[in-house]
């Protein structure tokens, strides 16, 4: 179905091309003519040529593992299109075209690229939306079905997945060397591990009629920090095309992932970097101003880069621009006791350290601009819970918090448009876990509807 629908789009494209290098003799006359063009042997060839070409260039482009790297979908991207560009040459030079050939394939080469360009960001959002690089695995159980869900974690899953400990209530001194070697915490402290490390995936394998009760348990707590969970899978089927006996994947999702939240947030993706990039562009006369008044007002670096935590609880450098002293972190430690917030962040209403610019810049939020390159990277999101610092997250007390990064942080969200500095840390929380349940796209455009005017009447700011 899709390679139906990318080859009307290709050709649709290819029709533009024509008309765009044509506009100057787009009359009434013209379209009219153009529309009547008869069904000829030539015609009905270059329409299937095409087709087949389109559909043999790559429809393995994204799923392909000789194309995971981003360089090599991009040069294949590149070939598709010009090859595709060259087969429309051909069909104009053959049919003796009247039309201004070199243009027309020049603006058919670049609406392909575009197009394909767009696909590429689709792709790689679906096939990334729930990976941040590889993924720590913890397995509940350390007996056989433990060994063996070990085993097929290195057999099918090595490129991406790691083992960091197994899970249980035995005594250590019970399991097998190689499992105690790789204990990590009973199910008792597995709230407290999760507080403390990053873990993605938990594989439940133990017996179920047995264990029950402590799979139960430790399914909930991961679950509650946002955690996916599997279950080793012992089922065998037929396969009805083959006859052949076959194993189906050995690990099922307990709780699969929405497919219609995952194509979504391939879309929020995109849109994402579509307005990201334009903002950038629009904006850049702009951050070029506060750049030079930022640099011309106090000694320091113009942009403030400091470490967050973002999806999944892995860290990124983000940026903004600098509204404090140079030396800010260093004074950070002499002010903990005029903390105004409640909770592990941090606030103050008159902070010392925040420059006359830097206090316009927060009041106006324009010190949040350049996290836009942080969205064009994607590691943030236009809307999202807000990243938090390292110091911020070391000081959190309960593994539930850990669900906030289960979804990828913002430069606005739903506290922005709620009160934004003047919430308190547990209605911070309260809206951020709100937000990951609620999520939707149009849920996402309500917000950043309701962001400008917030921004404008300045409501919370500090």
């Amino acid at each position: 179905m899709f390679l139906y629908f990318d080859s009307l789009i290709a050709l649709f494209l290819a029709v533009l091309s024509v008309l765009a290098s044509n506009r100057a003799q787009l009359t009434p006359a013209a379209i009219q003519q153009f529309l009547e063009l008869r069904v000829t042997v030539l015609n009905v060839a270059f329409l299937l040529m095409f087709a087949l070409f389109r559909a043999t260039l790559g429809t393995r482009l994204f799923g392909d593992r000789r194309l995971r790297s981003l360089g090599s979908q991009v040069m294949h991207a590149l070939r598709r299109a010009a090859i595709m560009a060259a087969v429309l040459l051909i069909y104009l030079l053959a049919r003796g075209a009247v039309e201004p050939i070199i243009s027309v394939t020049t603006d058919y080469f670049c609406l392909l690229l575009i197009y394909e360009m767009s696909l590429l960001v689709i792709a790689r959002a679906h096939n990334n939306y729930s990976r941040a690089g590889k993924l720590n695995v913890l397995i509940l159980g350390s007996g056989p079905r433990a060994s063996k869900a070990w085993r097929q974690l290195r057999l099918r899953r090595t490129a991406d997945r790691e083992l960091i400990g197994f899970v249980d209530n035995r005594d250590p001194s019970e399991m097998a060397p190689d499992v105690r070697a790789r204990f990590a915490t009973d199910v008792d402290g597995l709230s407290n591990y999760l507080l403390h490390h990053v873990v993605d995936e938990l594989i439940v394998a133990v017996p179920l009629r047995s264990c029950y009760a402590l799979a139960q348990r430790a399914v909930a707590i991961a679950e509650s920090t946002g955690v996916r969970v599997f279950c080793l899978n012992d089922i065998y089927t037929l396969s009805h095309s083959t006859a052949l006996r076959r194993r189906l994947e050995p690990f099922i999702e307990l709780v699969p992932a929405d497919e219609t939240h995952r194509w979504q947030y391939s879309l929020k993706r995109t849109f994402d970097f579509v307005v990201a990039s334009t903002g950038l562009v629009l904006l850049s006369p702009l951050m070029f101003a506060i750049a030079i008044a930022v640099k011309a007002t106090s000694e320091g670096p113009v942009f403030f880069v400091q470490d967050r935590y973002g999806y999944r609880r892995r860290r990124f450098r983000m940026y903004k621009f600098r509204s404090m002293v140079q030396n800010a972190p260093e004074l950070m430690a002499s002010l903990e006791a005029q903390n105004e917030a409640s909770g592990p962040i941090f606030k103050m209403k008159k902070d010392p350290r925040v420059t006359k610019v830097g206090d316009f810049l927060r009041r106006t939020s324009l010190d949040e601009l350049p996290q836009l390159w942080n969205v064009v990277l994607g590691e943030m999101s236009l809307v999202g819970p807000r990243p938090m610092s390292v110091r911020d997250v070391s000081l959190f007390g309960e593994a539930a918090l850990m669900r906030r990064f289960s979804v990828k942080p913002g430069i606005t969200g739903i506290w922005q448009v709620s009160g934004r500095s003047s919430l308190t840390f547990d209605q911070w929380v309260t809206l951020d876990f709100q937000y990951i349940e609620d999520w939707s796209l149009e849920l996402d455009f309500k917000i950043l509807a309701r962001t400008v005017p917030a921004v404008l009447k300045r409501s919370g700011a500090a």
